[in-house]
């Protein structure tokens, strides 16, 4: 029940964040990491930021995760 209403909560996070959270890809920039925007390792979105593409990511650092791979 709890991770229910937390992916609830994401979706309504996600979605009301408009252009904010449109990005393909989110970024891990303590892991520098980055994944698909629906990934089922990403906990806490709030703490990701928003990347537009795989080039983008790569260009910036960010090396794919090992679960969605991206």
């Amino acid at each position: 029940m709890k991770k229910l209403t937390l992916f609830l909560t994401m979706i309504c996070v996600l979605s009301s964040a408009g252009t904010a959270f449109a990005a393909d890809y989110l970024g891990n920039p303590r892991s520098m990491k980055f994944h698909y925007t629906t990934c089922r390792t990403i906990k806490h979105p709030e703490n990701f930021v928003p990347i537009e593409s795989r080039d983008e990511a790569l260009a910036e650092g960010y090396v794919p995760c090992g679960v969605c791979k991206p």
